[in-house]
């Protein structure tokens, strides 16, 4: 139980990170005299892409060493990467600490291998749920406790609380890591980083040669670009159509988040074992559709808040089963490789995202980062049906 707790906090830390900047980066960035597109993009952009380049090299590092170190000495850069944007004043100092905090992030795919390490078939969703959970939360506060700070005069925004609060979790969980979480894998199941001169790979190594892996591993890249064209866009587009200020955005954030928890903690390990992880997927597509489709279409804050619940709810129990389907579905001393690549493919759906989501708004309308994100769905469930472990109840 501690070690579960303690990947709870890790994984919680991690996204709380991500969600302090989503309600206000876009003012902070435009006073510090960026540009429309890197306003969209240099937030969660470049933290995913840099999250692209290390997520793999963390997973397959932690198939070689062990997850315990792996977590641990990405826990301790990220505190750096924490007190690094609390004191940036300028925008290449803000972009640089994204970066950095991006590097470090990739520890994720580590701490769904470890829970894939010691849960069996039959409750790996329920523990990924779990872990999962932490995703929710760290949604949740991140963006709440931006908007709080960023309040409702953005030229007031400022990242240095939010940011040193983050940086204090961070010291505890890495304390955490540190003191009480065992190593999950063994010696004897753990594959050389040298194995046959291939420890730098591809991304997608570890799944390539199955197509399986694969359509799983598209089907969140694919599910991701939506859900990044909607929380990149966010903070304009309710300012543009429904007057948000940061603290509005940050709270319909908190919204998301509550319902993500909630799906992830008590529903998608239930559901998974009762259905099997593909018809949950495919139910998770649904509640995507609904929520963009409503989101879309707000005219008012009821609306809005119901469009929220409904995507959060999808996104959620999509995040968390596609992890336990390819847990399933991989190599068993490749699992951390794997779970890495999944990871990876989900952080560049999250530079596509916020890279196109300006454009598609201002070009396209309002309505069309939604829609868009809808559209994405249909080739996403579409890789889904390639895989097979996933079909039957546990």
């Amino acid at each position: 139980m501690k070690a579960l707790l303690t990947l709870f906090l890790i994984v919680f830390i991690d996204l709380l990170g991500f969600g302090i900047i989503i309600p206000i980066f876009p003012f902070v960035a435009g006073r510090m005299g960026a540009d429309p597109w890197l306003i969209t993009f240099g937030g969660a952009g470049v933290y995913a892409l840099a999250q692209v380049l290390s997520t793999p090299i963390w997973g397959r590092l932690s198939d070689a060493v062990g997850r315990r170190p792996v977590l641990i000495v990405s826990m301790l850069g990220a505190v750096g990467g924490y007190v690094w944007l609390g004191l940036a004043n300028t925008l290449s100092m803000l972009i640089a600490a994204r970066i950095f905090s991006g590097l470090m992030s990739g520890n994720i795919s580590a701490a769904f291998a470890y829970v894939a390490d010691v849960t069996d078939p039959a409750n790996r969703a329920r523990g990924l749920g779990l872990i999962g959970a932490a995703f929710g939360l760290g949604f949740m506060f991140g963006p709440m406790l931006g908007g709080l700070l960023g309040g409702d005069d953005p030229a007031q925004a400022s990242f240095l609380l939010p940011a040193m609060v983050s940086a204090g979790l961070s010291g505890v969980a890495f304390l955490g890591a540190t003191f009480f979480l065992k190593e999950s894998l063994p010696p004897g199941q753990r594959k050389a980083w040298g194995d046959g001169g291939r420890g730098l790979r591809s991304p997608l190594a570890a799944v390539s040669h199955s197509p399986v892996l694969l359509g799983v591993v598209g089907a969140v890249f694919l599910v991701s670009i939506g859900g990044t064209l909607l929380q990149s866009i966010f903070p304009i587009w309710g300012h543009d159509v429904l007057g948000l200020s940061p603290r509005d955005v940050g709270f319909a954030f908190f919204l998301m988040g509550l319902v993500g928890v909630t799906v992830q903690g008590v529903l998608v390990g239930r559901l998974a074992t009762r259905f099997g992880e593909k018809k949950v997927l495919y139910g998770s597509a649904f509640l995507h559709a609904v929520g963009y489709v409503t989101m879309g279409l707000a005219s008012d804050h009821v609306m809005l808040g119901l469009g929220a619940a409904f995507f959060a709810a999808g996104h959620a129990s999509f995040n968390t089963t596609a992890s336990s389907l390819l847990s399933l579905e991989a190599d068993p001393r490749e699992k951390g490789a794997a779970l890495g690549a999944m990871q990876s493919a989900s952080a560049a759906g999250r530079i596509v995202g916020p890279a196109s989501s300006g454009a598609i708004y201002s070009g396209l309308g309002i309505h069309a980062p939604f829609l868009a994100g809808a559209i994405l769905l249909v080739p996403a469930v579409m890789f889904l049906r390639r895989s097979h472990k996933g079909d039957a109840p546990h």
